[in-house]
C-alpha cells in the first residue's frame, strides 16, 4: 500500500510544481481528469493526460503547494482506490484517485476532483 500513496503524493506534487516532466511518468497513458465544472463554466469535463498536463505546463492547473489527507486507501490485486482531501492556500479538493499496477509499476489513471475555493 506505501508504493501506490507514493505514486498519490507524487501525482500531487506534480501538480503542485508544474512538472510536466513528472506527471508524463506517474500518469497512466489511459489517464482522465473527470471534474464538474471548469473554474465558471459549468457541465462535466472529461481531460484526458496530454490536456492535463498541458494545462499544467501552462499554469492553467496547479503551482499552489497542496496539504494532502487521505480518508481510505483501498487495494484489489492491481487496482487500488483513494478518497482523499486536499487544500492550498486557495483552494479545497475531494479527490477519488484510481491508481493501476501494469508492468510492475503503480500510476494513476483516473482523478475526479471536487473543487472548491475558500
Amino acid at each position: 500500500m506505501e508504493h501506490i500513496k507514493q505514486t498519490i503524493e507524487q501525482f500531487i506534487k506534480g501538480g503542485d510544481n508544474n512538472d510536466p516532466a513528472f506527471l508524463e511518468e506517474i500518469l497512466h497513458e489511459n489517464y482522465q481528469n473527470i471534474q464538474d465544472g471548469f473554474f465558471d463554466k459549468p457541465g462535466i469535463f472529461i481531460i484526458p493526460k496530454q490536456e492535463y498536463i498541458s494545462f499544467v505546463r501552462n499554469k492553467i492547473f496547479g503551482g499552489k503547494p497542496r496539504h494532502i489527507t487521505f480518508h481510505s486507501l483501498e487495494q484489489k490485486n492491481n487496482i487500488a482506490y483513494a478518497q482523499v482531501s486536499l487544500e492550498s492556500s486557495a483552494l479545497r479538493f475531494s479527490s477519488l484517485i484510481t491508481c493501476v499496477k501494469e508492468n510492475g509499476k503503480w500510476q494513476v489513471i483516473t482523478n475526479v476532483p471536487s473543487i472548491e475555493t475558500k
